[in-house]
């Protein structure tokens, strides 16, 4: 009768641990997942953290690099990039110029993008010659009015703009010689198209119809004259064949800094002299004096060589010029 009471007792007892070691199991694997403790669901987390700064990094294109979510360190990051691509100045909003100048725009005293822009400006300014040759005006002067942003007086710019402009001045006269010859051309034309509808009109083989078609035959080359005589018209600078006046410059290459000048942070000038063939070259260059001594001679030289001028003239003719200039080498605004 004693045993029949404990067992009941010792079910219930048995039933009460089970449950406690349950209910305390299911609590000790919440607090665990909780903490995050196993090692796949910490790694998981850690691998999204490092792997999310690089992606503004990557969004370079166009508008995208104007996103105010990209950091000045995102921006500095492609800037690099682009500097590496030899994206200096294109394309557009996706250069190291854009990117150096968006990160100035928020810090003004930015030392690494001012350090960026400082070595960019010689490969900038020398692409954007390139391109003022090859006529890509627009592209130029965009470039220029970009770099300017960071050091307006910036003498290799004022070279490139005056050289944009006499540039912009030669191809406006070549499209108006284009137009003035494609004018006379259908002038031409049309003149030489007139004695071909006369021509009809003497048809009837009698005598007098015969005479008179002769007679048409030599009043006809009159008309025709008009077109020869025409192009002489362009020729009118003829009568300015006396005409005397000084060598004009045409073509103006920037000096090179010296990369040496460059890292020491010095500054100077070159007054150089030279003659301006008969042909528009230039010739016997010589350094008339510099300050500092010898530091920027070879640079300003090289400059010259490369200068075009429409040579003066003496009633008409080509001659030679002597002429002196003073290049000057200053470093961008810190």
């Amino acid at each position: 009768m004693a045993s029949g009471r404990k067992g009941p007792g010792l079910w219930a007892a048995l039933v009460v641990v089970v449950a406690v070691a349950a209910v305390s199991a299911y609590f000790f694997l919440r607090r665990d997942t909780g903490t995050g403790q196993p090692v796949p669901a910490s790694s998981a987390p850690a691998a999204a953290s490092t792997a999310a700064p690089s992606k503004p990094a990557e969004v370079a294109g166009g508008e995208a690099s104007k996103r105010t979510d990209l950091t000045i360190a995102d921006l500095l990051r492609n800037a690099g990039s682009a500097l590496s691509e030899k994206r200096y100045i294109d394309p557009p909003d996706n250069s190291a110029v854009d990117f150096y100048l968006l990160v100035l725009g928020r810090d003004a005293n930015n030392a690494a993008a001012q350090e960026g822009l400082r070595e960019l400006l010689p490969l900038a300014t020398g692409e954007i010659e390139q391109k003022i040759n090859a006529g890509q005006l627009d592209e130029s002067r965009r470039a220029i009015d970009l770099l300017g942003k960071f050091d307006s007086n910036n003498y290799t710019l004022t070279i490139l703009r005056n050289k944009l402009d006499l540039k912009k001045k030669q191809m406006d006269r070549e499209q108006e010689k284009r137009d003035q010859e494609k004018a006379l051309a259908t002038n031409a034309a049309k003149n030489a198209a007139t004695p071909a509808t006369t021509a009809p009109a003497a048809a009837p083989a009698t005598p007098a119809a015969t005479e008179s078609k002769a007679a048409v035959a030599d009043a006809t080359p009159k008309p025709a004259a008009a077109p020869a005589t025409a192009p002489a018209k362009p020729a009118a600078p003829a009568a300015s064949s006396a005409e005397t006046r000084a060598a004009v410059v045409t073509s103006q290459s920037a000096p090179r800094y010296p990369p040496d000048a460059f890292r020491s942070r010095q500054e100077g000038w070159v007054e150089v002299a030279f003659t301006v063939a008969a042909d528009g070259s230039v010739k016997n260059g010589s350094v008339v004096n510099a300050n500092p001594p010898r530091l920027f001679n070879a640079a300003a030289l090289r400059a010259i060589a490369d200068w075009k001028f429409q040579p003066r003239l003496e009633n008409g003719q080509p001659a030679e010029q002597t002429m002196r200039t003073r290049i000057e080498f200053k470093l961008p605004d810190k």
